[in-house]
């Protein structure tokens, strides 16, 4: 069987909010002097951040923080900061988990600290990335609360705590298609699975490169079935479909195209096969990509007598409501 493409496609949004607060002389924090100088406001993903999706393997892309003092509006190809004050990637906190009021979507929030000091002055602008010199991955003047650019002042003694959250958004209209596969002509749908049991592969590796988890044999791992589930169901009776493998990304293109490989005793389902499925890995140890589907209809006939291969192709941008 020859080569045939699916797609699907995610939209990522960032959110910041900046505190400060004074610590004692064992570097406790006082209580009483902690303050919001800057309530949640939106970032801009830069077209070298969305690159990065394509590209930092495990490194978070919001490793490092660093702020600065200028106040050029941010564009797309901005890379740095206008005017670097400091940067850091000592982490206070981490947290994450799904969001179900209204649009659904995946996020990761982590607290990046900068010692009493070290971001001392008038700060106006706040970014991300994955490395403490090099591209951002985003990059946002301060706002107050009315969505103006505004300052705020640390003081010499004063820590700073600066929250990013970082949000998967995928696309929860069906994407839909045609393939023909020895002349016969199937319908696609792709389709994101929301249900409850999959949170923790919608959340865990926010931030990490794109890309399913590729071997192994489990409810996460590349199977096909013989029915497409409904948006908040879960896949049944999957069938380990062989291997996923990563094909090159290409700068500028952000997308990712992932080449399932079914030999002759994978994929092999009784009344052929409806759907192919791919996750994220929930244990960390690879990479970001949520929980997809891919319909077939009508279905296609896979026995031990025959091999297939198709490409998934996930496509990423920024999140618009």
């Amino acid at each position: 069987m020859s080569e045939n493409v699916l797609t699907a496609h995610s939209g990522y949004a960032g959110w910041f909010k900046i505190e400060a607060h004074r610590v004692d002389a064992n570097g406790d924090e006082i209580p009483g002097t902690r303050r919001v100088a800057a309530d949640w406001f939106p970032n801009l993903i830069t077209n070298a951040g969305l690159d990065f999706f394509g590209t930092t393997g495990s490194t978070y892309v919001y490793t490092f923080c660093r702020v600065g003092s200028g106040n050029t509006a941010p564009a797309f190809t901005d890379t740095a900061l206008v005017a670097q004050v400091a940067a850091s990637n000592t982490q206070q906190d981490v947290a994450e988990g799904v969001n179900r009021t209204g649009t659904f979507y995946g996020w990761r929030r982590r607290t990046v600290r900068f010692a009493a000091g070290a971001a001392a002055g008038t700060l106006a602008e706040v970014g991300v990335a994955p490395a403490g010199t090099g591209s951002l991955f985003s990059r946002a003047l301060i706002l107050d609360g009315g969505g103006s650019p505004t300052t705020i002042t640390i003081l010499s003694d004063e820590v700073l705590d600066v929250t990013y959250e970082l949000r998967l958004y995928p696309t929860l209209a069906d994407a839909t298609g045609t393939i023909t596969i020895a002349s016969v002509s199937y319908s696609w749908i792709a389709r994101p699975l929301t249900a409850a049991a999959y949170d923790d592969c919608w959340y865990r590796n926010v931030g990490y490169e794109i890309g399913p988890r590729t071997t192994g044999e489990s409810s996460t791992s590349p199977n096909v079935a013989d029915t497409l589930p409904a948006q908040n169901s879960s896949i049944t009776n999957p069938v380990p479909a062989g291997a996923l493998a990563a094909l090159t990304y290409v700068t500028g293109s952000y997308s990712r195209s992932f080449r399932f490989d079914c030999g002759l005793n994978d994929a092999n389902v009784v009344g052929g096969v409806g759907c192919f499925f791919a996750t994220g890995d929930p244990s960390g140890a690879q990479r970001m990509f949520g929980v997809w589907a891919w319909g077939l209809t009508p279905k296609l006939p896979k026995n031990s007598q025959t091999v297939a291969t198709f490409t998934v192709r996930m496509s990423w941008g920024r999140y618009t409501p």
